[in-house]
C-alpha cells in the first residue's frame, strides 16, 4: 500500500542562547506529513464461494425464497453495527462504488470516499492497539446466523489474496444477508443457526483475510447481488438506515501524543502498530519532545500554529508555517520534533491551531526528577444512555473529549457494565467510545443502568453510571 509524503515547509527549532530564546527556521530535518492511502479489503475467491454455497443451502433448507421472517414495516438498520462514535474513534472511509466506469468511483453521495469496485462500508478503528483492547461489532439487525469463520490471523496490513478473513453472515429478513467481516481472531461470538436480536455481539474489529487497516467492512447483499444500503442524491429511494450514516467531512484530530525524543514512523505499519512510548512528563533540563497528530479531512494547504506555554503562561515557542497538500488528506499523520529547554518545574502547555481551529490545548509537566513521572489515572468522563426511535436495544456513550482522555496521552479503554432491573447482564472491555445493550435484554418500563470505568491499564479513572426506564 503506497505512501504519499508531503514534507511540512520548514522545521521549527529552538536554540538557546544563555536564557533567551531565539527561534530560527531550518530546513535540514522538517517535519513529515503524511496521506495514509484508505484502506483497501476484498474477500478471497475461495471464501467468496464458501459463503455462497452457504447461502444457497440455508436458503434451500428453508424453502425457496424464505428468510429469517417478513416485516410489516419497511427494512431498515436501526444503527451502525459497530461499537464507537463516527467522526471520533470510528472514521467511515469507504462506502459502494456505484460508478460502473472502470477507474472512476463515486459513492452515493456523489463523492469520492470509496475506491473503484468497493462493495461495502469500511469503518476504521485507530490502531492495532485498540484492536488489542476490543472493538465490538454488532447484528445491525435481528435475524438468524448462516455461516461463520474464526481462527486466521487478524493484523494483516499487506495485501495477500491467500489471507482467509474472520466472519459472519447474517439473514436480517425481507430477502437482505449482512456480510461482517475481517473480524479479530478467536472473538466470533455466535454460531450457524443462531437467532439473534439488534445488537447482539457478533466478534471484535480486526484486519484479518484481505485487509490492510483494522476496521469493520459490512455489506449488504439481496437476491445474491451486494446493495447500497445508503440513500442520496448518486443513489436516490429509501434509504434502509433508521439513522443511515453521513459522510463525514469535518476536519478534526483524531489522536494526538508527545514523546521523549524523535518518533519513528517509517511506514504504515509502523503507523497502524503505534509502539511510541507516550509521555506527558518531561524532566527538567534540555529535552528532545517527539509529536504525533492524527488529522481526518485535513483541507489543502492549511495554515498551521504551534506554541508553548511555560507554567507562567509566557510563550517560549510560537512557529507558524503551512501544510503543502495540494488535495484534502481524508487520512493523514504528521510528526514532528522539538529541541526544548524545559527550565521550570510545573504545567506547560502545548497548543496547536490548524486552518483556524483550536485542535490541541494540552498540558504537560516538567517534574525535578524520573520518579516524580508517575502514572496517573484517566480524567473523569460522563456516560449517556439513549434508545433510538422504534428500536429495542439501547447504547451507552462516553462523553469525553477524543484528545483530552488521559492526563499522559495513554490510549483509554472503558469497562461497561449494564445492569437490568439491577441485574448485570453485560460486562466488556472496550477500546470504544460506545457500546450497545442488545434488543431484549430489557423490556420496557425496565430500570436500565450503564457504569462506565476508564483505565489506562495501570490505573482506573473515577466511574460514570447513567440510568433510563427502557421504552416499549
Amino acid at each position: 500500500m503506497p505512501n504519499r509524503v508531503r514534507h511540512v515547509a520548514g522545521f521549527l527549532m529552538i536554540f538557546f542562547c544563555g536564557s533567551a530564546f531565539a527561534v530560527e527556521q531550518s530546513y535540514q530535518e522538517p517535519g513529515r506529513l503524511v496521506e495514509v492511502a484508505r484502506p483497501r479489503d476484498g474477500v478471497s475467491a475461495e471464501q467468496l464461494a464458501k459463503v455462497q454455497a452457504a447461502v444457497a443451502a440455508y436458503e434451500k433448507r428453508k424453502g425457496k425464497g424464505a428468510t429469517a421472517g417478513k416485516d410489516e414495516l419497511p427494512f431498515r438498520y436501526p444503527f451502525f453495527p459497530q461499537a464507537g462514535i463516527q467522526g471520533q474513534d470510528l472514521f467511515l472511509t469507504n462506502f459502494t462504488d456505484l460508478n460502473t466506469i472502470p477507474k472512476s468511483v463515486r459513492d452515493w453521495d456523489c463523492s469520492d470516499y470509496t475506491y473503484d469496485g468497493h462493495q461495502g462500508h469500511d469503518s476504521v478503528i485507530r490502531s492495532f492497539r485498540e484492536q488489542a483492547i476490543g472493538v465490538p461489532i454488532f447484528a445491525a439487525r435481528g435475524g438468524v446466523v448462516v455461516d461463520t469463520h474464526d481462527g486466521e490471523p487478524d493484523m494483516n496490513t499487506v495485501w495477500d489474496e491467500t489471507k482467509k478473513a474472520n466472519y459472519v453472515i447474517i439473514d436480517h429478513g425481507d430477502g437482505y444477508f449482512g456480510w461482517y467481516w475481517h473480524m479479530k481472531t478467536g472473538s466470533v461470538a455466535v454460531s450457524p443457526g443462531q437467532t439473534v436480536t439488534a445488537g447482539t455481539q457478533l466478534g471484535l474489529t480486526g484486519s484479518s483475510g484481505l485487509s490492510n487497516w483494522p476496521h469493520l467492512h459490512f455489506e449488504t447483499r439481496k437476491d445474491k447481488a451486494w446493495v447500497e444500503p445508503s440513500s442520496g442524491p448518486c443513489h436516490t429511494g429509501e434509504s434502509l438506515w433508521g439513522d443511515q450514516p453521513p459522510v463525514d467531512r469535518d476536519f478534526y484530530a483524531a489522536d494526538f501524543y508527545l514523546t521523549r525524543g524523535r518518533i519513528e514512523l517509517p511506514d504504515e505499519d509502523s503507523f497502524l502498530f503505534d509502539e511510541a512510548e507516550r509521555t506527558a512528563s518531561f524532566v527538567k533540563g534540555p529535552q528532545t519532545v517527539g509529536m504525533r497528530i492524527d488529522l481526518r479531512n485535513l483541507p489543502t494547504r492549511a495554515p498551521y500554529e504551534i506554541r508553548i506555554l511555560n507554567p507562567r503562561g509566557q510563550s517560549v515557542f510560537d512557529g507558524s508555517n503551512a501544510f503543502q497538500n495540494s488535495v484534502v488528506y481524508h487520512l493523514s499523520y504528521w510528526i514532528f520534533r522539538f529541541d526544548l529547554d524545559l527550565d521550570t518545574v510545573g504545567t506547560w502547555r502545548f497548543q496547536m491551531v490548524i486552518d483556524g481551529n483550536l485542535l490541541i490545548d494540552a498540558p504537560f509537566r516538567v517534574v525535578a526528577s524520573e520518579r516524580q513521572a508517575a502514572n496517573r489515572a484517566p480524567y473523569r468522563v460522563a456516560a449517556r444512555i439513549t434508545q433510538p426511535a422504534e428500536a429495542q436495544f439501547l447504547t451507552c456513550q462516553v462523553q469525553s473529549p477524543l484528545i483530552a482522555r488521559d492526563p499522559d496521552f495513554d490510549i483509554v479503554s472503558y469497562t461497561y457494565e449494564w445492569r437490568v432491573k439491577n441485574r448485570v447482564v453485560r460486562k466488556v472491555t472496550s477500546a470504544a467510545l460506545a457500546d450497545v445493550l442488545a434488543a431484549g435484554l430489557a423490556q420496557p418500563g425496565d430500570k436500565v443502568k450503564c457504569k462506565v470505568v476508564p483505565s489506562d491499564g495501570k490505573r482506573s479513572g473515577p466511574a460514570a453510571t447513567a440510568q433510563v426506564v427502557a421504552r416499549p
